[in-house]
């Protein structure tokens, strides 16, 4: 175990260096890609210079591949994020995002800022063809659609490299993905058929969660863990905040006594952990509760977008981990645990954000923060 740890540390410690082909895993090839990620409404004369993303996905997105093509941020980011961003990308203003009904941006706003181009990354339906089609025929601003699966990432970041000019930037962030990927590949066939079985806490009560099979929970089912919130249909839930999201009782998570918790909710874990109540689940009384930093962007979701990258590398440590039986209360606890995550963050955050080599870590960045 102190061998594979002291492997897991050494990796993590490489940073970037990870996703060259010294790791044992780059040596098993991915699947072929899927194929086009990229749906285009409207038609692009030239390589784009000016780019508006429509949500979070997209401004982490384009904000790792081209910043200087960025021309603001879809929501506010604090203070505490942006001192984690290259200078550039943390200059940059708050414009609003496009949601249909949702949206905080007018189109006479979005035509006074002149983009050359929209980019939208998530879910590709016809919804949200619909509404790419009918605002690129309105604005005559083109409007990419990209698929956000987290599986995609490595594709992603190169057929959005190639629209927006970058291609050589977006290849090695590729090569990131698609070592993450295969890493969490890599866990997930050691499961069998007795994989963790993991309760997702949001909210301050830590009784959100995102349902089974939703962008919110991609994360923690593409380790091949068992997400234990089934879906309203099933007729075991009480309530829903959203289609991917919904409200349950603390009678629902006794009942499905998870072996893991993982939260992304400020604070959560320690309250959990804190807890007479919560004491009861059996990932409480083992000490398996994992709090996921938020800053400058989820590790989980929040947004569902390529930073999960990151958190896919901390979670595939962990849970390693946990399969051979550590306890991961005491884990993040070890000086050595917290090194090999700080260096892995900081190479993750310099290569993606730009991070500043002296920028200190704001509350929420890390695990134990």
């Amino acid at each position: 175990m102190m061998q594979r740890r002291r492997f897991l540390h050494t990796a993590l410690a490489a940073g970037v260096a990870a996703y060259t082909a010294t790791a044992v895993w780059a040596r098993t090839p991915l699947p072929p890609p899927s194929g086009a990620l990229l749906e285009l409404f409207g038609s692009l004369r030239h390589t784009p210079a000016r780019v508006f993303v429509a949500g979070p996905p997209a401004a982490v997105l384009v904000a790792s591949l081209a910043p200087e093509k960025l021309l603001g941020w879809s929501s506010r980011l604090s203070d505490e994020a942006r001192s984690m961003l290259s200078p550039q990308l943390a200059a940059l203003p708050t414009l609003g995002r496009l949601s249909g009904r949702g949206s905080s941006i007018t189109t006479e706003a979005l035509l006074a800022l002149r983009p050359d181009v929209i980019v939208d990354v998530g879910t590709i339906d016809d919804f949200y063809r619909s509404q790419a089609k009918r605002l690129a025929a309105q604005t005559g601003i083109p409007y990419v659609l990209v698929d956000g699966r987290l599986p995609e990432s490595a594709q992603q970041l190169r057929q959005l490299g190639e629209l927006l000019g970058v291609p050589e930037r977006a290849q090695i962030l590729a090569s990131y993905a698609e070592q993450s990927l295969l890493q969490a590949q890599a866990v997930r066939a050691q499961w069998q058929s007795h994989p963790p079985r993991v309760y997702l806490a949001r909210s301050a009560d830590g009784l959100e969660t995102g349902w089974r099979g939703s962008i919110n929970a991609e994360l923690l089912e593409y380790l091949g863990a068992e997400n234990v919130a089934t879906h309203p249909s099933d007729g075991e839930e009480e309530g829903r905040v959203g289609g991917s999201i919904g409200r349950i009782s603390f009678e629902q998570v006794l009942a499905w006594n998870p072996d893991l918790i993982v939260t992304q909710e400020a604070g959560l874990a320690a309250r959990i952990r804190e807890s007479s109540l919560w004491r009861s689940i059996r990932a409480v009384q083992n000490d398996q509760v994992l709090q996921s930093p938020h800053v400058p962007f989820g590790w989980i979701d929040a947004p569902p977008g390529i930073n999960r990258l990151l958190g896919l590398r901390w979670l595939t440590m962990a849970l390693q981990d946990w399969q051979q039986g550590g306890n991961l209360g005491a884990a993040q606890a070890s000086s050595t645990w917290q090194a090999g995550v700080q260096a892995q963050a900081r190479a993750f955050c310099t290569l993606f954000y730009g991070m500043p080599s002296a920028a200190p870590w704001p509350p929420g960045a890390l695990p134990w923060s």
